[in-house]
C-alpha cells in the first residue's frame, strides 16, 4: 500500500506495529510478525533511510522518541514522492516536444518547398511509405484507404516484341497487415477497399479490419478521422510521391467518394460476416443513414424513395438481422461491418 512512497510490505508491517508498540524492540518485533531478527533490522534501517526513525540499530531499544509520528514522516515522504512526479511529468512533456519535433523533422524528409499548410508534397517512394505508417499511427477513429492492385510494369526494351511481364518495385502503397492490425488493436474503425483477394489481407481481417473487393477502383487513397488524405502526386506513377490534404471541402468529397465505393463492393470472400451477404447497396447506404441517426422520412429522401417503401425495407431489415428495434438494427448492422 505504501510502497509508492519507499516502504516495501515487510517494511510497512514492522512501521505499522511500532505505531501500535513504540516501545517494542528487535527481539519482540520480528517474534509478533514471525521474521528474523535480520528482517526487522533492514526493515529498521529502511525506515531510517526514510527519516520514519530517528535512529535505529540492531542494538537499540526503539523508544517513544525514536518513531517520527506518521503525519510528519509519511507527509514529508508524499511530498517528496510528489515533487519528484512533478519532476518526471516536466522530463516527459519536454521529451513529448522532442519527440513531436522529430516527428516534424521526420515527416517533412522530401518535402517540396511549395507546400502550403493545407496541401503538401513529398516525393519518393519511401516519402509514401512513411506518410501511409503515420496517417494510420495518427487516426484514432477510423482509417480508409482505397488500395487497387499494384501497378504491372512492362519488361526492358531488348529490340523485340516478346517477353513477359515483371513486377513493377514493391508498390510503396501497400498497406502493411502489421499496419493494419496495430491500427485495429487500438481501437480504430478499419476499411480497406481492394481490387484482389491478397492472402495477407485475410490476417488483416481476422485481425478486425473490414476489407472489401471491387473489380476497379479510380485512385489510390488513405484518409485518417476525415482530418488527412494522402494521395499519389502522379496517378500513373503513384512511386513518385504523395500529396497529402487537409483541406475541409477535400477531404469531406474523397470520404463521399470512399463511402459510394464501400457501399457498391462485396465483402473479402470469405469474411462476410452472418447476415450480410444479402444486403443490396441501397439497403447499406438505408442502415448508414439509420447509423447516422437519420429519421426514417429523411432517410427516405436521402435514398429517393417514398416513406412507405422506406420502412419496408427497415421491416426486411429488422427481420433479417433478428432485430427488435432501429437501435438494435444499428448495432447490429455496425458488429457486421455494414456501417
Amino acid at each position: 500500500m505504501l510502497e509508492v512512497l519507499g516502504l516495501d510490505p515487510g517494511t510497512e508491517a514492522v512501521y505499522r506495529l511500532m505505531l501500535a508498540h513504540p516501545s517494542w524492540g528487535v527481539a519482540r518485533l520480528a517474534a509478533a510478525l514471525d521474521t528474523d531478527r535480520q528482517g526487522v533490522t533492514r526493515a529498521l534501517d529502511t525506515l531510517a533511510d526514510l527519516a520514519l526513525l530517528r535512529s535505529a540499530t540492531a542494538d537499540d531499544t526503539p523508544g517513544q522518541g525514536l518513531l517520527v509520528p506518521p503525519r510528519a514522516g509519511l507527509g514529508a515522504l508524499l511530498e517528496r514522492r510528489q515533487a519528484e512526479l512533478a519532476r518526471t511529468q516536466l522530463e516527459i512533456d519536454a521529451t513529448r516536444a522532442a519527440v513531436a519535433d522529430l516527428l516534424t523533422d521526420y515527416t517533412a524528409l522530401d518535402r517540396d518547398p511549395l507546400s502550403d499548410g493545407g496541401t503538401e508534397r513529398f516525393a519518393g517512394a519511401e516519402a509514401v511509405r512513411r506518410t501511409q505508417a503515420d496517417l494510420a499511427a495518427r487516426a484514432t477513429d477510423e482509417f480508409l484507404a482505397l488500395a487497387p492492385a499494384p501497378v504491372v510494369a512492362a519488361a526492358p526494351d531488348t529490340g523485340t516484341d516478346t517477353g513477359p511481364e515483371i513486377p513493377a518495385t514493391e508498390d510503396p502503397w501497400r498497406l502493411e497487415p502489421a499496419l493494419l492490425r496495430e491500427t485495429v488493436r487500438r481501437g480504430v474503425r478499419v476499411r480497406v477497399l481492394v481490387t484482389d483477394h491478397a492472402d495477407d489481407l485475410r490476417e488483416a481481417a481476422d485481425a478486425g479490419a473490414e476489407i472489401r473487393v471491387l473489380p476497379v477502383l479510380p485512385l489510390r487513397l488513405s484518409l485518417a478521422d476525415g482530418s488527412a488524405a494522402a494521395l499519389p502526386t502522379a496517378p500513373a506513377a503513384p512511386g513518385d510521391g504523395v500529396v497529402l490534404l487537409r483541406e475541409p471541402g477535400a477531404l469531406a468529397g474523397l470520404r463521399a467518394l470512399f463511402q459510394h465505393l464501400w457501399d457498391a463492393a462485396e465483402p473479402l470472400p470469405g469474411t462476410s460476416p452472418p447476415g450480410t451477404s444479402g444486403c443490396t447497396p441501397q439497403e447499406r447506404a438505408l442502415l448508414r443513414h439509420l447509423a447516422d441517426g437519420l429519421t426514417d422520412e429523411a432517410a427516405a429522401r436521402r435514398l429517393g424513395i417514398s416513406l412507405r417503401s422506406e420502412r419496408r425495407l427497415v421491416s426486411r431489415l429488422s427481420e433479417q438481422f433478428g432485430a427488435h428495434s432501429r437501435f438494435q438494427l444499428g448495432l447490429e448492422a455496425a458488429r457486421s461491418g455494414l456501417v
